[in-house]
């Protein structure tokens, strides 16, 4: 499956995104990355490749892009992240009037995260 987008929407993705300051990702249903903001070109996040492809196989084992797809609506997570060493906060958000275009991003949010989120701590005694 493979999606051209047009020149206005990736125009306005890169209007819209390309001064958040975490790395967000333009991606259609097959998962293939079609755009990448700055913070995501500068992370090295590499368009054309899958998304589900990039990482461990258990780094994505909480995807909801298809969720977000099938309701037309923006699906939240906020998880620690092991591989990563954060507390994200993870979404998906399928662009409005699209049933195959959603954005990716995951902000890391740990220094506000709550205890609980985060893994326990060993004692160092």
């Amino acid at each position: 499956m493979s999606i051209n987008i047009s020149e206005e929407i990736s125009k306005n993705f890169h209007l819209f995104w390309d001064n958040y300051p975490a790395p967000v990702m333009l991606v259609q249903k097959d998962r293939t990355i079609l755009g990448v903001n700055k913070a995501g070109q500068a992370a090295g996040y590499p368009v054309g490749v899958r998304c589900i492809d990039l990482g461990e196989k258990k780094h994505h084992e909480g995807c909801a892009a298809d969720k977000a797809l099938q309701e037309g609506a923006a699906v939240r997570a906020v998880v620690y992240l092991e591989h990563a060493g954060i507390v994200g906060d993870v979404n998906w958000i399928p662009l409005a009037g699209s049933n195959d275009l959603f954005l990716h991003f995951i902000d890391d949010i740990t220094e506000y995260a709550a205890e609980r989120l985060l893994p326990a701590k060993t004692c160092g005694c």
